[in-house]
């Protein structure tokens, strides 16, 4: 039995008035150029708007084929707590509360300046 011919196709030329077949992942990327820390779903509605259909998965797989990853924080070890900012202070800073016990310190002592003879005694004592 003969073979049937297989019908010859021809290319798809556009038509006047459709768009051509735009690269999506090439779309994807000069929208993240222009946008870098825009999310998955962003690119998404974005590109769809423009006339280009993709699905945030595939946007994220692109994502993550050029290396782009999102930040993470740390996580802190059971036991430990996260220090806040304030405990991080330069050692020049002086606390509000620590004003108020030096101001309660110079009024017992009678001025700033027994009180700094009252330091300054201290700091013998220690030495």
């Amino acid at each position: 039995m003969p073979r049937a011919k297989k019908p010859v196709v021809e290319p798809s030329v556009p038509e006047a008035g459709s768009q051509p077949n735009v690269n999506k992942t090439q779309a994807v990327k000069d929208y993240l150029k222009e946008h870098p820390g825009a999310l998955p779903v962003a690119v998404s509605e974005a590109l769809r708007a423009q006339g280009v259909d993709i699905d945030p998965k595939y946007v994220s797989n692109i994502k993550f084929n050029l290396g782009i990853k999102k930040r993470r924080k740390k996580a802190v070890a059971k036991g430990e707590e996260a220090t806040p900012a304030a405990a991080a202070a330069p050692t020049d800073m002086v606390s509000v509360a620590a004003l108020q016990k030096a101001k309660k310190l110079v009024q017992e002592l009678g001025g700033v300046q027994q009180a700094k003879q009252a330091l300054a005694a201290l700091g013998q004592l220690l030495d």
